[in-house]
């Protein structure tokens, strides 16, 4: 006789695959991360060097290597493509809402294990993360994994059994992590001990041999590969992958500063419904629980707080930065539901406004959207764009929507509007309808909207690179603008690298993250090349008169411009 737990665990698992792995390649991979991610583990298969991250076959110190290593696995396994570079996430997202279900059902039952994992899959962005060829999934997942082996470690500290696993647990999920992003793993994790130490003092404190216990494990799982790194190379490689991390925290890049509130906006927008049913529990546990349930919210609080503060003081901000909060805010919103379906609280019908502002604006937005791109109805948008010749030409260029890609979303408005409007009047007792609503809007903008966005915004160009590196030897390059598409898309092999550049390219370009890449760039532009040289250019680039010299114009797909080397 199956048991509930598995019967419910082969449930989430099936249902969860079939919300992840579905047109996993179905689109181009997005410049700039999901494109450097995949080329990275594209140059590990073509190079055979395991050991070091690679980007135009330089040393790469911006990122560790295991979220790189396991898209390398599954491109050794189906090929080097959109699917495999996708696919790790999307395996992480079945083992992260299982992981879900198996502690809701562990420390408070089985329908907050359900509601946990409705919270999470259910609300926008989360649902479609484990969609994308990021790295920050499977680092959230381990960090996540650490801080609950911590949790796990206080509880048989408080009650006087030997808790040595769970800090074992912890070092090796916590290194992970660390081998994934990087040392703000230790960070977070650091923090979140600290908290609970001086909340819970001394059933919180791991004594001196488990506290040894879990820094060794961490030393043993980063030494895997900084130990072999070093050994093989020297510190080099170790000390600029330190010094990137110390340019990240005090935002010295100026393209990612945002100002303190930032990470707010993302979460109350993006995590919806989550974020607004989450709220009541944000700041303190509920009254309805106690003992090690009540220990669990701690955590779950602390780790909201702590990640939410920290890349809120930090200058340099990227959406995905926060994201490790949607977990603590699926958790408390899981745990709204699972109390108001048990009759242990009653949703405030006040919640109806802030989840119209949460998610009404991006529901009319990809209403209104693909009707303002289609060839009908650019003259709207072009007034806006006059003045940006690059946006322009991105968006108002091409024959890419119809129109009807907004009705989904306009199903999905009317559908919020009226459950809102039941809800406020209290027709309406709970909030399961709309967290399944979101998850089949989440859907359809990953299948519908986002091919129909990325061909939009960079389909001709990536046809235009596969084009054109076709054929005997052929040199393509970017000009004036960053792009990794040129190297996966154009399948660059580490021969196309080597040349008389190379010789003094760490002397002319020392402060370049990849000096031989840009030595190599800058040799095309200025110096005969026996092979065909295309340079791809965006539209609004100004060729001076010594380019011109070299290059003229032979082709503009979309908002793109390639030239063609003159050939005396």
């Amino acid at each position: 006789m199956v048991s509930r737990k598995t019967s419910i665990h082969a449930f989430v698992t099936i249902g969860a695959a079939l919300m992840y792995i579905p047109f996993l390649g179905s689109f181009h991979l997005f410049d700039w991360d999901e494109i450097n991610f995949a080329e990275a583990a594209r140059e590990m298969l073509v190079t055979g060097d395991w050991g070091r991250v690679q980007i135009a076959f330089e040393p790469f110190w911006e990122k560790p290597p295991l979220f790189i290593w396991l898209q390398a696995i599954c491109m050794k396994l189906f090929g080097i493509n959109e699917f495999a570079a996708r696919l790790p996430n999307a395996i992480a997202g079945i083992v992260s809402l299982n992981i879900f279900y198996h502690i809701g059902r562990k420390h408070i039952g089985h329908f907050f294990g359900l509601f946990f994992v409705l919270a999470y899959a259910g609300s926008l962005a989360p649902a479609l993360y484990f969609k994308t060829g990021i790295i920050d999934p499977v680092f959230n997942l381990f960090i996540f994994l650490s801080v609950y082996q911590w949790f796990l470690a206080e509880l048989e500290v408080s009650n006087q059994n030997n808790a040595r696993i769970h800090y074992l647990l912890f070092g090796l999920f916590a290194g992970l992590a660390v081998l994934t992003k990087g040392p703000v793993a230790l960070l977070i994790a650091g923090i979140i001990a600290v908290i609970r130490l001086l909340s819970a003092g001394k059933n919180a404190w791991p004594g001196w041999v488990n506290l040894g216990i879990a820094f060794l494990t961490i030393t043993i799982t980063l030494g895997f590969w900084l130990g072999l790194e070093t050994y093989k190379h020297g510190s080099w490689f170790l000390s600029e992958f330190l010094r990137y991390q110390i340019v990240l925290l005090q935002g010295q890049i100026e393209w990612h500063n945002q100002p303190w509130y930032y990470h707010f906006l993302v979460l109350f927008f993006l995590s919806a419904p989550a974020s607004v049913i989450a709220f009541p529990f944000l700041f303190k546990n509920p009254a309805t629980t106690a003992g090690n349930s009540s220990i669990l919210f701690s955590y779950m609080r602390s780790l909201f707080w702590t990640v939410l503060i920290v890349f809120s003081i930090v200058t340099t901000k990227i959406i995905h930065y926060s994201s490790l909060c949607w977990i603590p805010l699926a958790f408390m919103a899981g745990y709204t539901l699972y109390s108001n379906y048990t009759k242990r609280y009653t949703i405030s019908r006040w919640l109806t406004l802030p989840i119209l502002l949460s998610m009404l604006p991006l529901a009319i937005f990809f209403c209104i959207v693909p009707f303002l791109l289609t060839v009908e109805n650019r003259d709207i948008l072009a007034p806006l764009l006059e003045k940006d010749i690059f946006a322009g030409k991105l968006l108002l260029s091409g024959d890419v929507w119809s129109g009807w890609e907004g009705i989904p979303a306009l199903i999905f408005l009317i559908f919020l509007l009226i459950w809102c409007f039941q809800f406020a009047l209290g027709m309406v007792k709970h909030t399961l309808a709309l967290f399944w609503a979101v998850l089949l809007f989440s859907q359809y903008i990953y299948i519908i909207v986002l091919p129909k966005a990325e061909q939009q915004l960079q389909g001709p160009v990536i046809s235009a690179i596969r084009a054109n590196t076709e054929g005997t030897d052929p040199i393509v390059e970017a000009w004036n603008y960053k792009t990794f598409a040129i190297l996966f898309y154009g399948n660059a092999q580490p021969s196309q690298f080597k040349g008389p550049w190379s010789k003094t390219a760490n002397q002319d370009y020392p402060n370049e993250p990849a000096p031989n890449y840009t030595a190599r760039k800058h040799w095309i532009l200025n110096n005969p090349v026996s092979n065909p040289v295309k340079i791809i250019t965006r539209c609004d680039y100004r060729a001076d008169t010594a380019f011109l010299q070299h290059y003229k114009q032979i082709s503009a797909p979309g908002a793109y411009q390639i030239w063609g080397k003159i050939i005396p």
